[in-house]
């Protein structure tokens, strides 16, 4: 074989060398990729509230309340509650609650007086949809009516008069309740509307002791506490 002939086979034979090592340095790679990467998932649109974050954990707060009671023997009541709100799930709540609330008497179920109440309650809350800051909920639950009854010094010093000493007393309830409202939210804080219908009744006992006889009467009725507590407030996700 000729020099030139030996000149041209190595140069080809080079030639073919570098191809192969620059094509296994770009095939390797994508190969290794392909084999040890997981695959690319799709990406989604962002919610329209994507810029708001929902935390999780306890959050904590408290309303202001107003009570409208269907017993025609109590007014409209005021109160404040505190409340805590748990998240479950992406859409469900759960929230406790326990407040004070007062209200007079106005009919013969009691002597005129003071009705406070302290309701212990548990709510359900389902979320029904998200738009902005914004969370519209449905709820449902059951609580624990305590109830202290105080008569009117007016009333207890009237009777004295007639010679009569007297007494009522409210026993704790059970109600049942359903309702829904709305919150707004602005960075670890929630400004809210919230709403309950109470489905409960307890018993209302008044006595009544004739003073030269010691003689006792007692009267036992049903107190009926159905109506809506209607609140406004604020809880704080920290």
């Amino acid at each position: 074989m000729s020099r030139f002939s030996t000149t041209a086979t190595k140069r080809a034979l080079t030639g073919l060398a570098a191809a192969f090592v620059a094509t296994s340095l770009l095939v390797l790679p994508a190969a290794a990729q392909s084999a040890g990467d997981p695959p690319q998932q799709p990406q989604t649109p962002a919610a329209d509230d994507a810029a708001v974050e929902w935390k999780g954990g306890w959050s904590y707060g408290g309303r202001g309340t107003l009570t409208l009671l269907r017993s025609s023997s109590l007014d409209t009541g005021l109160g404040f509650s505190g409340f805590a709100v748990l998240p479950l799930s992406t859409d469900f709540e759960i929230e406790g609650e326990i407040g004070y609330q007062t209200m007079s008497t106005t009919s013969a179920t009691l002597p005129g007086g003071q009705l406070s109440v302290f309701p212990l309650r548990a709510t359900l809350r389902l979320q029904l949809y998200r738009f902005g800051g914004a969370k519209p909920y449905v709820g449902a639950g059951a609580g624990l009516y305590i109830n202290r009854f105080t008569m009117d010094q007016a009333v207890l010093d009237a009777l004295a008069e007639q010679g009569f000493a007297a007494s009522a007393n409210v026993e704790p309830g059970v109600g049942f309740h359903a309702g829904g409202g709305i919150e707004w939210q602005s960075g670890p804080a929630h400004f809210g509307f919230d709403i309950k219908y109470v489905f409960g009744e307890t018993d209302a006992t008044a006595t009544l002791v004739e003073l030269a006889t010691s003689e006792v009467f007692r009267d036992t009725s049903k107190l009926n506490l159905d109506g809506f507590w209607i609140a406004g407030g604020a809880r704080f996700s920290f």
